[in-house]
């Protein structure tokens, strides 16, 4: 009799370990569907047709995930326009941890940066390689220029993009598009990108990972950027051209910027938002 109950309180317990070592949650887990092709990072959803959505009522957005044995590729659309201008400022920040926790350690932090024609030179080159003169002559016969990209960050917002890339792994993008009445933003991770930091944050297909999306608020150093730039805005520059986007995205951007820069004039402040996902990574 008293073995019988070892055996049963043997067993009791490897159950109680089994459950509670478990982080990921089942019920919320999200299955990213393997592509057997790079997606195109334009903002569109025209290469999520296979995907089914997901939705987070509570600020109304529709999501899914894509990934192949490089990149995770996710899809964010937002419905209601009240949660879109909290990401003006702040971007998005999307978290990653595979360790099963809804702890912030590093994220990637994508948002549209404005640059001047060296700086825009001095990135592409960085990325792909020497730039002819002709084609630098080209860039800097405009003033400004977009990007879109994302730049690794830890909790505390500091930028470790230089130590996490190692010059040997392709950028984190994005781009975003109106279509209709819902904005899209279209992102690509590359599953490697914080190994550098840390081994144990590598993400691979087959494995799960939470993934946690942020956007709004305002950090100290938004705040030093913003009198910065309310005290240059009194002196506005010649007319500004774009990189990878239509005429009609740059006047957008340079709408939402007003935008911005109003709300912060009359005192305004960003409400803050998030929620994590658990996402299980597809394999072949």
């Amino acid at each position: 009799m008293e073995k019988k109950m070892f055996v049963k309180t043997l067993l009791l317990s490897f159950l109680i370990l089994a459950v509670c070592s478990v982080s990921f949650s089942k019920e919320n887990k999200i299955e990213s569907l393997w592509t057997d092709s790079a997606l195109i990072i334009d903002g569109l959803d025209d290469e999520w047709a296979d995907s089914s959505l997901n939705y987070e009522k509570k600020i109304k957005v529709h999501y899914a995930f894509k990934n192949d044995a490089n990149n995770l590729y996710v899809l964010f659309v937002f419905e209601d326009p009240e949660y879109i201008s909290a990401i003006r400022g702040t971007g998005m920040t999307i978290w990653l941890n595979t360790e099963g926790k809804k702890k912030k350690k590093y994220g990637i932090n994508f948002k549209t940066k404005q640059v001047t024609a060296d700086t825009l030179i001095s990135t592409l080159e960085k990325r792909h390689g020497s730039i002819s003169d002709d084609e630098k002559k080209k860039i800097k016969s405009g003033q400004k220029y977009f990007l879109y990209h994302g730049e690794v960050i830890d909790k505390k917002d500091k930028i470790l993009t230089d130590s996490a890339l190692g010059g040997e792994i392709e950028v984190p993008l994005f781009k975003s598009k109106q279509k209709q009445s819902m904005r899209i933003y279209e992102f690509r991770v590359p599953l490697r990108i914080l190994e550098k930091l840390s081994s144990g944050q590598r993400m691979e297909p087959g494995k799960m990972v939470k993934v946690g999306f942020e956007w709004g608020g305002l950090t100290e150093a938004m705040k030093l950027a913003r009198l910065k730039r309310l005290s240059e805005s009194g002196s506005r520059g010649p007319e500004t051209t774009s990189i990878g986007i239509s005429s009609s995205d740059a006047s957008r951007e340079r709408d939402l910027e007003r935008s911005s820069r109003t709300r912060q004039s009359t005192g305004g402040t960003l409400k803050k938002y998030s929620f994590w996902v658990d996402v299980a990574l597809a394999q072949i």
